[in-house]
């Protein structure tokens, strides 16, 4: 038992020797077979027809005549068809824009030596929808009143909690009219708070 494990490898490679020579033994004797090509069993006819196609042959519309290239007539322009257009005199409405020199100075209301006083405050229009509906409310705003004291924006400081409410009081303050304030003899601009009530009179 030994003796095989120790000719293990002498007979590992007797085989692959012997196993060598049978493959070339069995390609230089066996005779090699040509693959056939593969035959139909029933022939088929192919028919090609041929279609002639007429084409037909439309007749051309009537060329279009161009028209006629309008030549203008000789006139005489008389003194007396003439108008003279009177001279008028044209005012540029100029709308007023914010300056564009230096930033003016925008005070805290505490602050300004000579408050803002209101002009024309109209009250706020309560929105049909919600005045229908029952809803009542206060808006807290506040808007920037320019040097001539009209408001140059506007913004909402504590909602109503409904929108149609909150709009109503910011388009009603855009309409505010307030006289200049005034800071140690200077046009300045300014912030205000206001609430606006929708309430129902009791």
């Amino acid at each position: 038992m030994n003796d095989h494990k120790i000719m293990y490898g002498v007979y590992f490679r007797a085989g692959m020797l012997i196993g060598i020579v049978i493959l070339i033994l069995l390609f230089l004797f066996v005779p090699y077979a040509e693959v056939e090509p593969y035959k139909l069993r029933k022939e088929i006819v192919t028919m090609v027809e041929q279609i002639s196609a007429e084409i037909e042959k439309y007749e051309e519309p009537p060329p279009v005549e161009r028209p006629k290239v309008a030549v203008a007539a000789a006139t005489e322009v008389t003194e007396e068809a003439v108008e003279t257009i009177a001279s008028t005199e044209f005012r540029e409405d100029i709308i007023r824009t914010q300056p564009t020199g230096p930033e003016i100075e925008i005070v805290p209301y505490y602050k300004v030596e000579v408050k803002p006083q209101p002009i024309s405050m109209p009250p706020p229009e309560w929105p049909e929808l919600a005045k229908r509906a029952g809803i009542e409310g206060s808006v807290q705003v506040k808007f920037l009143l320019d040097i001539d004291g009209s408001v140059i924006d506007v913004q909402i400081l504590k909602s109503s909690g409904n929108q149609l409410l909150d709009e109503a009081a910011v388009k009603s303050v855009w309409k505010y009219k307030f006289t200049p304030a005034r800071q140690r003899d200077k046009l300045v601009r300014v912030w205000v708070n206001r609430k606006i009530e929708f309430r129902f009179k009791e």
